[in-house]
């Protein structure tokens, strides 16, 4: 992102979502001011938590409407910044929302991304060697996904784990897919993607290592109901899925650095900068995962 005022606006929205939540969780008592004596690292954890998480969603939010004018991943995050204090959500509450909210939001943006790339009215569109690496991240992600939903949650939806159920169960599933699908863009997918198109190591290295322990003994934790579930799904995703999309952004900026990303990018300036529709203005895929064209 070599735009300084879209970069400037990113961060600036990514810090106001930070702030935020970090104000909300002062007022719920989540993070205490003071710090209780004794326990400094569970507040410096959620703390750190409260800002990191929000701060991802923002900034990313923030950056897609100011360069490709997809707005409705703001207005989502937007709506879940509001809801806390529209509810009187507690502590809890405020915690869960804060790392629940990510997922949906990504959904959200995968989606208008799409139809406005196959309608034509995507703003600054990538060009071929952009949409390849987004084919690649969604097809890997979409594959992590259908693991995911059949060893893990299926098996947990099943499970009658005798707690009164908040939701009907149709609608559970739905949600819980929702987030899984979610989590899994941003948690496989970006790596994924960010390799393809930049090269980058440590994101995927990190993927790596994550889903060897993922497919041997997370999944059939979570699809026996362990206690784990929570932790892991609420919670590890997306930290996880922060993590590696910070160290990628700090490798590329060593690299660019370096000048290896010298040569004229394909960052979508080439076919219309602030162009809405016309050459380059929809799907220019040419030769994607399977040779096919769109």
């Amino acid at each position: 992102m070599r735009n300084p005022p879209l970069r400037l606006g990113s961060l600036a929205v990514g810090a106001l979502a930070a702030i935020v939540t970090l104000a909300y969780g002062v007022a719920t008592d989540l993070v205490r001011l003071p710090a209780t004596p004794g326990v400094p690292f569970g507040e410096v954890l959620v703390a750190a938590t409260l800002a990191v998480v929000p701060f991802a969603v923002g900034a990313g939010a923030a950056a897609l409407a100011l360069r490709h004018r997809v707005v409705l991943p703001l207005v989502t995050a937007t709506v879940f910044a509001v809801l806390p204090a529209l509810l009187g959500w507690h502590a809890d509450q405020v915690l869960v929302g804060v790392l629940v909210a990510g997922p949906f939001v990504v959904v959200v943006a995968l989606g208008e991304t799409l139809a406005r790339a196959w309608l034509g009215r995507l703003r600054n569109p990538p060009t071929e060697a952009g949409y390849r690496a987004l084919s690649v991240g969604v097809m890997a992600a979409l594959l992590y996904f259908g693991v995911f939903a059949l060893r893990a949650a299926l098996p947990l939806w099943r499970l009658d784990t005798g707690a009164p159920a908040t939701l009907p169960p149709a609608a559970d599933l739905a949600l819980t897919l929702w987030y899984v699908l979610g989590a899994s863009l941003v948690l496989v997918g970006l790596p994924v993607a960010l390799h393809r198109r930049f090269d980058l190591l440590a994101p995927l290295v990190g993927l790596v290592a994550y889903l060897l322990v993922d497919l041997a003994y997370l999944q059939p934790l979570v699809a026996e109901g362990a206690e784990l579930v929570v932790v892991l799904l609420v919670g590890v995703w997306p930290l996880l899925a922060a993590a590696f999309t910070g160290v990628g952004a700090v490798e590329w900026w060593l690299r660019d650095r370096r000048g290896e990303y010298d040569e004229p990018e394909d960052d979508g300036d080439e076919g219309g900068e602030g162009g809405d529709s016309g050459e380059g203005g929809g799907l220019s895929l040419e030769g994607g995962l399977f040779g096919d064209r769109v």
